[in-house]
Formats: C-alpha cells, sequence, structure tokens
C-alpha cells in the first residue's frame, strides 16, 4: 500500500542523515517503528505520510508517486497522527472529528448520512462517546490525544499512521489502544506505530523496523528484531532482555545499577 525505495534525507545545517533503502507498509497488520531518540523515527513517518520530501529515494501510494497525490485524495487513504497534537480553536470533540470527514465531503463540505455515521463509530471506538460535546480545553492530555484520533479513524482511511499515539496515556489506556489497533487491522487497515516503548510494540506489532542514528538496523518480526545483539549495541549493557510470561515475545527491563558501598 505504501512502498518506500532508496529513501534518503537530510536536514540543513545537520550531518545527520536517514538513510532507509526500502520498506513496505501492508493491509492488515501493525508495524512499529522503533529506536532511541534522534534516530529518525518520526521523520521516517512523516516521509510516508507524504509530508516531507526526502533528498532522495520515492515514496509510492497504490503503485503512485505520493509527490504527484492531491492531498485530499492522500487523505482519504492515509491517516496520520502527529506526536504533537493542538488545535487554534477551541472545539467540542464532535466537532473536531466531523472536521475529519473533510476529504468525503462534496464542494460546499457537506455532511451526508455516511459522514455522519463514520464520525458516531469513530467517537464510540474511541470511548469518547461521553465527552463529545466537551471541549479540547476541557480535556486531559490522554483525552485529547483520543479525540484527534477518532478524527483521523472519521476519513476511514486505508492506512493509519501514528506518532507517539499513547504518550499521555496510562497503562491501562495504553492497552485499549492497542487492542484498538489490533482490531482495525484485522478489518483490514495498514496501521504503523512510532513508539518508545519498545514492550507495547513487541507484544502488539507483527513486523518491526529498529532503527539507530537514521539507519535501518533490522526489520522483521519481534523475536527477530529485538535481540540480544541489537540490544547491547543501540542501547549498551544498561538493558536487559526478557520474555513476556503469556506471549514469549521479548520484553526490556532498565538494568539495576547500584554502586557499592564502599565506592
Amino acid at each position: 500500500m505504501i512502498e518506500l525505495k532508496n529513501i534518503i534525507h537530510r536536514f540543513p545545517g545537520s550531518d545527520w542523515e536517514l538513510d532507509i533503502p526500502s520498506f513496505s507498509i501492508q493491509s492488515s497488520e501493525i508495524m512499529g517503528i522503533i529506536g532511541p531518540n534522534g534516530s529518525g523515527k518520526s521523520t521516517l513517518l512523516r516521509i510516508s505520510a507524504g509530508l516531507l520530501n526526502p533528498v532522495k529515494g520515492m515514496v509510492h501510494l497504490s503503485g503512485s508517486n505520493i509527490r504527484k497525490i492531491k492531498r485530499k485524495e492522500i487523505a482519504k487513504k492515509i491517516g496520520f497522527l502527529p506526536q504533537e497534537t493542538g488545535s487554534e480553536y477551541d472545539f467540542t470533540v464532535k466537532e473536531l472529528v466531523q472536521m475529519g470527514r473533510y476529504s468525503h465531503t462534496g464542494t460546499f463540505g457537506t455532511l451526508r448520512s455516511t459522514d455522519f455515521e463514520a464520525i458516531r463509530e469513530s467517537i464510540k471506538s474511541t470511548d469518547m462517546e461521553k465527552m463529545s460535546n466537551r471541549r479540547l480545553s476541557q480535556l486531559s492530555g490522554g483525552e485529547k490525544k483520543r479525540a484527534f484520533l477518532a478524527s483521523v479513524l472519521a476519513q476511514n482511511p486505508d492506512i493509519l499512521l501514528l506518532d507517539e499515539p499513547t504518550s499521555s496515556l496510562d497503562i491501562h489506556r495504553q492497552g485499549q489502544f492497542f487492542h484498538l489497533l489490533l482490531g482495525l487491522a484485522k478489518q483490514g487497515m495498514g496501521v504503523v506505530v512510532v513508539t518508545h516503548d519498545v514492550n507495547f510494540a513487541s507484544l502488539f506489532c507483527q513486523k518491526l523496523i529498529f532503527l539507530s542514528d537514521g539507519k535501518l538496523i533490522s526489520k522483521g518480526d519481534p523475536k527477530t528484531v529485538i535481540s540480544k545483539e541489537i540490544i547491547k549495541e543501540v542501547y549498551g549493557e544498561d538493558v536487559l532482555l526478557g520474555r513476556h510470561p503469556e506471549t514469549n515475545n521479548p520484553f526490556l527491563l532498565p538494568r539495576l545499577l547500584i554502586k557499592k558501598s564502599n565506592e
């Protein structure tokens, strides 16, 4: 559905470079993009969404060069949720989600019955029904994140690109959120999640891409990507590799560094 080939990107005045040979985003699966700070995760996601043009390389959406597709048409296929969400205006949740249907409306932006149904389902799926009439200023950080997610889901995209979507959520809501993504993937949606939480990525993603300093270190299933060798290479000796008690998927824990009393 999205294919990236020979991607290279540099920011003006910086020696840092993103260098990704190739990878593709498919339907009916959740892909996690993981790696330490500054590894290029958000940059790669923005390139995938067509929001940032790489210095070199090509991005194809359903076989077509994404640069030649109008933004409104891209919005019918790709839903993008940035890491930092906000609005200049203090909309209600319902108003915000309604704006997510803009790519499906006609010339005058009139909402039809199918649009209202998509809006209702998006609000319901993110558990925001009781808050639909609240304004953004009345929501917590996690609630705002769910409101903006509902707005993206209202697009009914084929592909969902999410940048740190659970950063404001407690562990219970994080679990609910990833289960929601599983349900969307089962319905045929392709989902890509940029996350610092390697453990949630390991547990819920079918595929992972591991970045470090702009380079693709490894890609594949979690048990292949999250290996002792890769974890040691990227994080050093301060991280322990364990296993989830129910799935046996790899799990990371910080090593407890306690100095001796005479040091």
